[in-house]
């Protein structure tokens, strides 16, 4: 019977000779099986809570065509870690008469297997869902210990525990232009000289218009105000919704870049050009 293999790995965690260990024990497992491996599929740093992975597409493609009768993997959860995507293209296998075997033993072309992948697939699901809830909890553990919880913000160094100066610099000359300029023009005067952007190529609008409303200028630490739910049915779409309260927040008058008053006038002229109802803004004037 002729076999594809299929391997992958999620994070940058992982290394890429996983791929190679994974072909490696398939390999193996194939031999012992009797099957004759003709094709490999792979997919790197691509979670599996997705079906938007490339070498899994390729695969299904080769299935759907007739080229191979046996998809060989190192376990199931290296082909889903999602009910929805599982059930669906389980069956999908099942019709076109292709079997799946791992090298850790399951085998559908042995009777009873069925029931065996079924809670399989549930356990790999609940296992992506347990690695998401202990990355979130160890976020707020790093945020409450003053520690970067990943990201950086422009103005400030790598650690964000520190200001930048010569960014701080260009932050505060954002603010000030901001009372009375537009953000494609002050996007347009900062290419123009040559400033480097945070990200990308170029200063863009809506990168002006994030940092101007960005809190953390006045020193603020916020981390969790909003929380993030993956889709049952895609792990890479998610619903996002609001707190009512961050889960951390602080102020550190050390991080402060821009003044409080600064920051509100900013506010005010902000919401009076885009005709928006000026709300009372509340900051802290330190002296």
């Amino acid at each position: 019977m002729n076999a594809a293999i299929y391997a992958r790995f999620s994070t940058d965690q992982q290394r890429d000779a996983s791929i190679e260990d994974q072909y490696r024990v398939c390999e193996r497992a194939a031999q012992a099986a009797g099957l004759t491996v003709v094709a490999r599929f792979e997919d790197r740093g691509i979670s599996g809570g997705t079906a938007e992975r490339p070498g899994y597409q390729e695969l299904l493609t080769a299935a759907r065509t007739g080229g191979v009768t046996v998809i060989l993997t190192e376990d199931l959860s290296r082909l889903w870690r999602n009910r929805s995507e599982f059930g669906s293209r389980s069956a999908e296998l099942e019709d076109l008469g292709i079997h799946l075997v791992t090298a850790t033993g399951d085998d559908t072309r042995r009777d009873g297997w069925g029931l065996m992948l079924s809670i399989k697939s549930a356990m790999a699901e609940h296992y992506r869902r347990e690695v998401s809830y202990r990355t979130r909890r160890g976020l707020e553990g790093r945020a409450l210990a003053n520690e970067s919880t990943g990201g950086r913000c422009y103005g400030y160094t790598a650690s964000m525990r520190a200001i930048e100066p010569q960014e701080a610099a260009i932050v505060r000359e954002i603010f000030a232009f901001s009372l009375t300029q537009s953000a494609r023009r002050i996007a347009a005067d900062l290419n123009i000289r040559g400033v480097a952007p945070p990200r990308g190529r170029s200063w863009n609008p809506s990168t002006i218009q994030a940092m101007v409303r960005n809190r953390r200028y006045l020193g603020a630490v916020i981390y969790g105000q909003t929380e993030g739910r993956a889709s049952a049915a895609d792990s890479r779409h998610k619903r996002r919704s609001r707190r009512q309260e961050a889960l951390v927040a602080r102020e550190e008058l050390t991080l402060q870049i821009v003044s409080p008053e600064l920051f509100k006038r900013v506010q005010m002229a902000l919401d009076s050009r885009t005709n928006r109802p000026v709300k009372s803004i509340t900051v802290t004037n330190h002296q």
